[in-house]
């Protein structure tokens, strides 16, 4: 097992939690035992009569570091246009879940793609589950991302090996959309079947996502909703309540202080609510009623969205509150810096055991706190001053 993982990321609680790490690992010794991150399950090797566990990881060539995407910083893609958009077709809806849907329907039809990865419900038990989907009636059946955590990338190698699919579309969160950037530009050649396989990656805007629990011990226990009453679960842009739309029409809310506690621990270091290392972006913040924004950051998400409004499945307009928008940036930039600090305090403690770092969490401190040297005074890694 890569160490950067151990220490950089699941210590942390880091962890994207898409899942790629363990669906590239030739060992296959990363397993889910948690919702949290993945763990190393050593195989037991026997000789004789001793068995003893096998240390797999100290001769791999750690696939698992190449497609992490949380130990990267990543820049976001420039942004080509910014639509709303409203599906068209038997229902006409701006969900956004069923833009996306007319997005790849569309590009099925004509050829685009030739399958898609996607989190699903379960109808009846209302878990999470990353499915491949291979039919325009297949991706139209599908629920769609419900904000419950599942490792989406846990179908990659049902779609690649096992079904041969070689035009991928992926509908993940943003942070697994910085895992398929991972991949793709990654220069691993072991890589290059994942690479070749995936043609699309489309981000549903995220604030962050919940574990699977919350339907359990807050829909079933406390407001005693049984789970086939669940027709899909919504979110608000602000994150301010959950709720779920029952099959009767009713709605049950659930308020941010009852839903903020079962949010994925990972979540908390991201700093990308709008897919800005995907091709496509959808959500509903900034859009008119009854639609969706939709944010085209790369040549193949301009030709996929452009095919769509050809095939008449999705109508646009112009007409998007950009301030919202910059405004979640600047959220963003608000977290950054705060796992920066985050960093800083780690790097500080380092520094009390090793004395090369000291001069790196000087340099941090000051790039953090912007602190004037005062004339006179004369810094050194030695003592550590910081001229405060």
């Amino acid at each position: 097992m890569s160490k950067r993982l151990e220490t950089e990321v699941w210590s942390l609680d880091n962890c994207a939690g898409c899942g790629l790490c363990v669906a590239a690992c030739s060992k296959q010794v990363l397993q889910w035992q948690s919702a949290d991150h993945p763990e190393v399950v050593r195989p037991l090797k026997t000789v004789g009569y001793s068995k003893a566990p096998l240390d797999s990881c100290s001769f791999c060539e750690k696939f698992c570091e190449e497609v992490c995407p949380r130990l990267d910083r990543w820049a976001p893609y420039e942004t080509r246009a910014i639509i709303s958009a409203t599906a068209r077709g038997p229902v006409r809806s701006g969900a956004p879940n069923d833009v996306i849907r007319s997005i790849l329907a569309a590009g099925r039809t004509t050829g685009l793609i030739d399958g898609v990865i996607m989190l699903d419900l379960d109808p009846w038990d209302l878990k999470p589950v990353a499915r491949v989907a291979s039919t325009i009636e297949e991706i139209v059946d599908n629920v769609g991302p419900q904000y419950l955590w599942a490792p989406v990338f846990e179908a990659l190698n049902d779609a690649v090996y096992e079904k041969g699919f070689e035009n991928l579309a992926i509908v993940s969160t943003p942070c697994s959309a910085q895992a398929v950037r991972k991949i793709k530009s990654s220069k691993n050649p072991r890589l290059r079947t994942y690479q070749d396989a995936i043609r699309l990656s489309v981000a549903v805007f995220c604030t962050g996502i919940y574990k699977p629990e919350i339907v359990e011990e807050v829909l079933v226990r406390r407001m005693d909703v049984a789970r086939d009453q669940v027709k899909r679960l919504e979110i608000s842009p602000d994150r301010e309540w959950m709720r779920a739309v029952l099959w009767d029409g009713t709605v049950r809310t659930i308020p941010r202080q009852q839903a903020e506690s079962y949010t994925r621990p990972g979540c908390g270091s991201c700093d990308d609510y709008l897919g800005e290392s995907a091709d496509i972006a959808v959500g509903s913040l900034g859009a008119p009623e009854g639609t969706s924004t939709v944010i085209i950051r790369t040549r193949a998400g301009d030709v996929f969205v452009r095919n769509a409004m050809q095939m008449n499945l999705l109508e646009a307009t112009s007409n998007v509150d950009t301030a919202a928008l910059e405004a979640a940036a600047a959220e963003k930039d608000r977290r950054a810096r705060g796992r920066d600090f985050k960093s800083l305090q780690i790097l500080m403690l380092d520094a009390l055991a090793d004395p090369a770092k000291r001069e790196d969490a000087v340099q941090q401190f000051v790039r953090l706190y912007r602190t004037p040297v005062r004339p006179g005074i004369k810094g050194s890694a030695r003592s550590g001053c910081t001229g405060c």
